[in-house]
């Protein structure tokens, strides 16, 4: 990663309140490098260019570590290329994450970066989230499910849902279209039991548009 790349990352998570170390640092340029390997012969993420993988790969999900737990378990669905779970990781070592994938060849390089960066307390499950009796090793219940680019909100809530712990949090990262997708998906929240915790605009550098952090917390019953 160029020195001025780093600065851009470093720089960009302070104002998100997130203090990166040299470690922090080195780990995302170990992941930004694994990232462009294997992009270039598979297609991990439709982002080639090295500047904009740092900016809405690597930085954007670092917007949530503010608003969560210093510790706890946290799953991530329909990983892909391992965003948001990685660079969660990343930022905030204490959490026991779980990568989930359905897609084969994205498992070999979920495992093939947790194993280079040397990460503990993170591993990478084959399956789909909506089949959950086929995944046993699984927890039963997560503190945090962290999705991105997943699906609507409505159906992300829907599929969700039956991870998460009483008092525990779906975090979202949403765009412009944020409060139509929350009138779409009214009804659900109720029924589910959720309540909307936190709602937080937000921009990226060099990235035009307003973007939301959208945490739900789920209700006990």
């Amino acid at each position: 990663m160029k020195s001025e790349d780093r600065q851009l990352l470093k720089e960009g998570a302070h104002e998100f309140g997130v203090k990166l170390s040299e470690k922090q640092l080195y780990l995302f340029t170990l992941f930004l490098e694994g990232l462009c390997s294997w992009n270039r012969r598979m297609n991990l993420t439709g982002i080639s260019e090295k500047r904009e993988m740092i900016i809405k790969l690597l930085l954007d999900p670092l917007v949530a570590l503010p608003y969560l737990s210093p510790s706890g378990t946290v799953l991530d669905i329909g990983s892909g290329a391992g965003i948001p779970g990685l660079p969660i990781k990343i930022g905030r070592p204490e959490f026991e994450v779980h990568l989930l994938e359905s897609k084969a060849k994205k498992i070999s390089f979920l495992r093939d970066m947790i194993r280079k960066l040397g990460l503990k307390g993170i591993k990478a499950y084959k399956g789909r989230a909506e089949k959950k009796a086929d995944l046993p090793s699984l927890f039963h219940f997560y503190d945090i499910v962290a999705v991105r680019a997943l699906a609507s909100l409505k159906k992300t809530i829907s599929i969700c849902s039956s991870y998460l712990e009483p008092g525990g949090l779906l975090v979202t990262f949403k765009g412009s279209s944020v409060d139509q997708e929350i009138e779409d998906s009214k009804k659900l929240i109720e029924e589910l039991n959720f309540k909307i915790s936190k709602k937080v605009p937000y921009s990226l550098p060099e990235t035009q548009g307003k973007r939301y952090l959208l945490i739900l917390k789920k209700g006990r019953n």
